[in-house]
């Protein structure tokens, strides 16, 4: 069986971010939302499909992206990476992150009104931010650009359970956790991420149904690498809508 799902995804943000640099050291801390001006929530559209393989394996696969942007003269001195961005500077932003999950797992526990399981996946997150600066200032002419970009699969053990109020309408949860070490594209990123879910389906017709949940992610990395180095810290809350549809 094959069932899809596709819908708006409504979340609020919270991103810190760190760029260093080998001559101008440890780089900034900088909040993205307060600090550059990025819009606390957006909306996007969000896809998942799940193949059931059999009647306890299921595999799963989504994709998602946000790409935010955002403007504002700073009111305090900015290093990112190789730049310095004065009081009074005018920062343009783009912060562009994509998430495709993967993941098998397998119900040890089915029957008509529980489904229980325990799986493995990796979320493939890449991850690209720019930032301009601009200001007739004494600090800084014409235009200075920062940039820093990571791709890399991001381990996630998890565990969800599924209760069937009635056979065509069920609430579940699902929860993701891991802290990972990891070594991809001339990089090393360390730390820890967590995905937790609450989700109900309705299946109004036997082959077309809707739904709705409640998503929280957090991910928190160091960053060594050619492309970046610094350290990431990304979480985001929102509801999610959707229409199902299976065969």
């Amino acid at each position: 069986m094959f069932i899809f799902h596709l819908g708006y995804f409504l979340p609020s943000f919270d991103t810190k971010l760190r760029v260093d640099n080998n001559t101008l050291g440890r780089g900034d801390e900088v909040n993205l939302e307060k600090d550059l001006g990025l819009d606390v929530e957006e909306t996007t559209i969000r896809a998942d499909a799940m193949w059931r393989m059999s009647e306890h394996n299921r595999l799963t696969l989504g994709v998602f992206n946000f790409n935010r942007t955002g403007t504002r003269v700073i009111d305090r001195q900015i290093q990112i990476g190789d730049q310095i961005y004065p009081v009074g500077a005018t920062v343009n932003t783009n912060f562009n992150f994509t998430v495709i999950p993967i993941a098998w797992s397998y119900a040890f526990i089915k029957n008509s009104t529980w489904e229980v399981a325990a799986g493995a996946g990796v979320q493939w997150s890449q991850i690209n931010f720019k930032a301009d600066g601009s200001a007739s200032l004494s600090g800084i002419s014409g235009s200075r650009e920062a940039t820093a970009s990571a791709n890399a699969p991001l381990p996630l053990l998890g565990i969800d359970a599924k209760y069937y109020i009635f056979e065509n309408w069920s609430v579940g949860s699902n929860l993701g956790v891991f802290a990972y070490k990891i070594g991809a594209s001339n990089m090393t990123m360390q730390g820890n991420i967590v995905n937790a879910t609450i989700s109900t389906d309705w299946w109004f017709t036997t082959y077309v149904g809707a739904g709705a949940a409640l998503n929280w992610f957090y991910v928190g990395v160091d960053v060594q690498g050619s492309k970046w180095s610094g350290d990431f810290n990304y979480q985001y809350l929102g509801p999610q809508l959707f229409l199902s549809g299976r065969f």
